[in-house]
């Protein structure tokens, strides 16, 4: 076998390794990127308002520190029409929740889809409403009738299937109501929108993986470069 071949054969399987590899470290980081928020276990306090760039706007209290949340205001969106929540100062206690993670009873709602039409919106903060409506089926059906909502929800199904947030992007968080009596009960689930800070980990394992390969690469190309000079040598003397 020639020189050159030998060197390309030893080249191409190299590259083979390197694309095997950078398909498991792209599974990785897509397994990574799951929304996986740092959100507190303990109940909060939330107090909604009208607005106009949105269904809401949302106050949260007693959100313990260190967490991905904190005390503030978000702009918030109902995903439950079977109660007219209460506005400010009427508070309400709520858990929240990934949208990435629901809890069970919210676990086959479309969340790909709301994911998506936050973070395509279109038209006004009513017809980004409609659509989140027409995803999030907790009463049976919803039929928009906003042109653009319908534009939006033809987006989201044409491109919004498995659709997950990446670093940065818009991620829902479920605020799901703990009715605490004298509080008032008429509470919607609903949801606020935060930039998903979760950053992609490297993998670790990978790290002995891309040694490995960087000293193969090098073996191969030391071993290619002593080819060529033994070939060279070898023309020389032939003279």
């Amino acid at each position: 076998m020639g020189i050159a071949m030998r060197f390309k054969k030893n080249l191409s399987l190299v590259c083979v390794i390197l694309v095997a590899v950078s398909l498991v470290m792209v599974s990785h980081i897509a397994v990574a990127a799951d929304g996986g928020l740092n959100l507190p276990s303990t109940l909060v306090r939330i107090e909604v308002s009208d607005d106009t760039e949105s269904y809401f706007v949302t106050v949260l209290s007693d959100v313990p520190a260190g967490y991905d949340v904190e005390n503030g205001t978000y702009a918030g969106w109902c995903v439950d029409r079977t109660a007219d929540m209460l506005r400010s100062p009427a508070v309400h206690t709520v858990r929240l929740y990934s949208s990435i993670e629901p809890p069970g009873t919210l676990a086959a709602e479309k969340w790909d889809m709301v994911n998506y039409v936050l973070n395509h919106k279109q038209g006004s903060a009513e017809d980004i409403q409609q659509a989140i409506w027409y995803f999030i089926n907790l009463v049976g059906n919803y039929t928009p009738t906003s042109g653009v909502a319908w534009a939006i929800i033809n987006d989201a199904i044409a491109n919004g299937n498995g659709f997950i947030p990446g670093y940065g992007q818009t991620i829902a968080v479920i605020c799901f109501p703990v009715v605490i009596l004298p509080q008032p009960t008429d509470v919607q689930i609903n949801i606020i929108e935060i930039s998903n800070p979760v950053i992609p980990e490297f993998p670790s394992l990978m790290i002995p993986v891309i040694f490995a390969i960087a000293t193969l690469m090098t073996v191969i190309a030391y071993k290619g470069r002593h080819l060529w000079v033994r070939a060279a040598q070898r023309k020389t003397d032939l003279r």
